[in-house]
This record gives structure tokens, C-alpha cells and sequence, in this order.
């Protein structure tokens, strides 16, 4: 410690200001600890040699791997290893998490992907040079990206692969909301991509005047199919809806429907299906962009308290003062749609209800994240670059983006093995017989009774 602080205190004798003060001690820390990790690992990796021997492998070689952390690049010695009839490997690398062919710790590859699902890749890149050791290109950005979208949909996979009669504590709310959307996106070579979202809430939290979602989970993915199977699993194995009021609700659209959504949800105590209000508003105002201001506020207010009769009165008049027939037209298609979907109009109250506060709607504000970052200045996407972006938000959404990093290897155990913990055990034992604090240690033997002066002696030393 001694030895490190008076290395401190030249360096910052030998700088003229505080910002390059600051520079040279990062850049020292970071050698610092990189030498300190890589020290660790090499022993740690020695230790395991000796337990994988008595397995029967044998060392080939000795080789150097270069690795990129978050707080630098480590440079570890391990030994590659043999048995007869089993492939070589690198103990260290299969305990501790180094995947082969990988420049970057999984962490790393987080933090990556966290600042890529917010800015766009030259930023991303910028970033990371200015704030850590790190030095990686807009284009290695997409590469982390796509592994790390990659990585959350294998993790996706693995949890869906998980019988769900395995799951003992269903959870059985009162009232379920889900909802479901679509939202497009710039495909390249001018195709398009359509992004299917599913969210789900068990009810709201609120704080002054701002609401939070409780009990949420997210479903996106650029294949609608593979969107209800991942949502159809998440239900299965998280809850027992038998008692369950479901309130569902979509802008009706392709995908969408009231007939999709209860295929989804199977047996379930009851399911109310809703048109999403902000969309009916929309076609309103789509079919009748001609017509009197007046008269759509008085078609909104009987479709939002659900009265037939005045929203056909209000059609009739509206259509009485079309000039041509693609306005008639554009009325009687109004007309089509409305009634097509007026049992899905109806409010919470008309259907006996009303105690829950509605909280449907909310999937089309959730969009932004995906929107903002994804459609932006004319962006476009490669299928598999779309996707992997899409899963990126989602697992942060959801919250287990993480998780899934963690996860180790093909496997996605992440249990540390019994060989590692040992191997550590041993590497900590031997580290504190050779720690080196400035002094030496030693001991006054005693070939007396401690009453004697050499004992007391010894009593003052201890």
C-alpha cells in the first residue's frame, strides 16, 4: 500500500493541472488493476490444473488470451489441457466465463447494449472511448449487439423450453390487463418490418399525479407467431387465471383481435375485450378530416358513453352534408367500423365493472422506446439487426437482460462449479501465506514458564 501511495504522490507532483492529474491516475488504476485481475486468474488457473490432474488431464501448453473488461484489458496466462478421448480446453475459461472467440466480458457487452438501446451506434461507440479504457468502433458496436440480441433470445428460448407444471406458486391476481400492438419499422432495400408487442400488468401504482405499472412483462418480436407462443408460455407458467378478470384490450387490427386474444388466454374466469380508444378517435378523424368539427366532438362523446341511436343521428347528418361520394363513402365505412366493433366500445361501467380503474391503453405510450430509438432519422434495419435491438429493449423492459448475460455457456447453468470454488479456496489460502505489507513477521519462542521474564516478554510482543 505504501509503495502504491508514494507512486500516487509522484504522479501527481508531475502534472501541471487537474484534468491531466486525473488522466494519469485512471490510466494508472486501470494498469493497476488489470495486472491485479490477471494475477488472481493465473492463479487461480494453476489451482485448477492441479484438480483437473487428478481427473487424469495433462497440460499441452501454456497459452496468453487477451480479454476486454470494463475497467480494462487483462492479459491472462492459462494452460490448455487434454484427456484421452475428450476434447482440450481451457479450465479457466469453461469456471470463470471467458467464451471463446470473444474480445469482451459479458458485462461489458452489457453496458454496450444498454447505451446502444438508447443513442445509435457512433454515440454508442464515442461513449464508451471517452468513459472507459475501452477503445471499439461504431461498427463493433453492431457486432456486441447483435450477440448480445442474440444471447436474450436463446435465454428467451431456454425459459419457454421450462415445463410450466414444473411451476408450484402460480400467481392469481383479481384482474389481469394485457395488451397487444404493432408498430412498423424501415426495413433495408425499402422493405418493411413490423414489430408485434404484448404487455401485460397486474394493476398501478401511483404517486402523485404519475401512474407505474405493476406486475408487468413485455413480448416483442418481428414474428407475430413466435410473439403469442412466447405470451401463451409467460401466462402458463406464471398464472392460474381460472378466477381471473381479463381485461384485454388492441386497436383491433390484423393479429389483433378479440378471437386472437382469447386464443392466447385459454380458460380464464372472465374476459372483457376493449377497442383501444386513442385508435377509434383516430379513424374518426381519418374518415372525417371534411367534416364539422362540431359534429365529430358530438360523434366522440356518444361513442365514448355508448349510445347507439346518437351515433347514428350524428353519421346520418354527417353524411347528409358530404359534397361527393368519396366523402358518402368514407361515412359508410365509418359506419362499418363502428358497428363491426361496438360491443367492444362499451365502457367498464356498462358491463358491470366499473370497480377496476381502467388502465388499458398504455401499450401504444410503450411503444416510444422502441419507436424513438428504432425510427428515428430514416433508420433502417437488417432483419436480424432489428431483431436483436428489439430483444435488447425488451430484456431491458422486463428487467432480466442481465440475467440472461450471466447466464454461463450453452448451458446457461449459473452455478459455479465445485472445482472453481475450490480453486479459489486454495488461490485465497496461499495468497494470505505470502501477503506482503511492509514487515516482517515473526514470533519470540518461548523455552519458559510464561511467568518468567522471557514470557512476559513475549505476552508484550503479542
Amino acid at each position: 500500500m505504501e509503495t502504491i501511495v508514494t507512486e500516487i504522490l509522484e504522479i501527481i507532483k508531475g502534472t501541471k493541472d487537474n484534468i491531466s492529474q486525473e488522466e494519469q491516475l485512471r490510466s494508472y488504476f486501470e494498469i493497476l488493476i488489470c495486472r491485479a485481475v490477471s494475477e488472481a486468474f493465473e492463479r487461480i488457473d494453476k489451482e485448477l490444473a492441479k484438480r483437473y490432474a487428478a481427473k487424469g488431464w495433462h497440460v499441452e501448453r501454456l497459452d496468453a488470451r487477451c480479454v476486454q473488461a470494463s475497467y480494462g484489458t487483462i492479459q491472462i496466462r492459462r494452460r490448455r489441457m487434454k484427456k484421452e478421448g475428450e476434447a482440450s480446453i481451457y479450465p479457466l475459461d469453461k469456471e470463470v466465463g471467458i467464451r471463446p472467440y470473444r474480445r469482451y466480458t459479458a458485462y461489458l457487452e452489457y453496458v454496450i447494449a444498454c447505451i446502444a438501446a438508447k443513442s445509435v451506434y457512433r454515440d454508442t461507440a464515442a461513449v464508451v472511448n471517452l468513459l472507459s479504457p475501452v477503445t471499439i468502433s461504431h461498427q463493433q458496436v453492431a457486432h456486441v449487439v447483435r450477440r448480445v440480441g442474440e444471447t436474450y433470445g436463446a435465454w428467451e428460448k431456454l425459459q419457454e423450453s421450462t415445463d410450466p407444471m414444473e411451476e408450484t406458486e402460480l400467481r392469481r391476481p383479481e384482474v389481469l390487463y394485457i395488451e397487444g400492438d404493432g408498430l412498423m419499422l424501415h426495413g433495408q432495400n425499402k422493405k418493411q418490418l413490423e414489430l408485434h408487442r404484448f404487455q401485460i400488468a397486474e394493476g398501478v401504482q401511483e404517486n402523485g399525479n404519475r401512474r407505474t405499472l405493476i406486475g408487468t412483462h413485455y413480448v416483442a418480436n418481428l414474428d407475430h407467431e413466435k410473439a403469442k407462443e412466447s405470451l401463451l408460455h409467460y401466462l402458463g407458467s406464471h398464472y392460474d387465471l381460472t378466477h381471473t378478470l381479463v381485461l384485454s384490450n388492441s386497436d383491433g387490427g390484423a393479429g389483433y383481435t378479440c378471437g386472437v386474444f382469447e386464443e392466447i388466454l385459454g380458460s380464464v374466469g372472465q374476459h372483457e375485450h376493449f377497442l383501444d380508444w386513442y385508435h377509434v378517435q383516430r379513424k374518426c378523424r381519418e374518415r372525417l378530416l371534411w367534416a364539422n368539427s362540431t359534429l365529430c366532438k358530438k360523434l366522440h362523446k356518444a361513442l365514448y358513453i355508448h349510445e347507439r341511436e346518437e351515433v347514428s343521428l350524428v353519421l346520418d347528418t354527417v353524411e347528409s352534408m358530404s359534397q361527393d361520394e368519396r366523402q358518402t363513402e368514407q361515412v359508410e365505412l365509418l359506419r362499418k367500423y363502428i358497428e363491426r366493433n361496438w360491443i367492444y366500445l362499451a365502457g367498464l361501467e356498462e358491463r358491470g365493472i366499473g370497480e377496476y380503474r381502467k388502465l388499458l391503453g398504455t401499450c401504444e405510450s410503450n411503444h416510444r422506446l422502441y419507436s424513438y430509438r428504432m425510427k428515428k432519422q430514416g433508420r433502417r434495419w437488417s432483419r436480424a439487426g432489428g431483431e436483436a435491438m428489439v430483444k435488447i429493449i425488451t430484456g431491458l423492459k422486463n428487467g432480466d437482460l442481465r440475467e440472461a448475460m450471466a447466464a454461463k455457456a450453452k448451458l446457461f447453468n449459473e452455478k459455479v462449479g465445485r472445482d472453481f470454488r475450490g480453486a479459489v479456496r486454495e488461490a485465497l489460502k496461499r495468497s494470505k501465506s505470502t501477503t506482503y505489507d511492509g514487515i516482517r513477521h515473526g514470533r519470540i519462542t518461548v523455552s519458559a514458564p510464561m511467568s518468567s521474564g522471557i514470557g512476559h516478554l513475549s505476552k508484550c510482543f503479542a
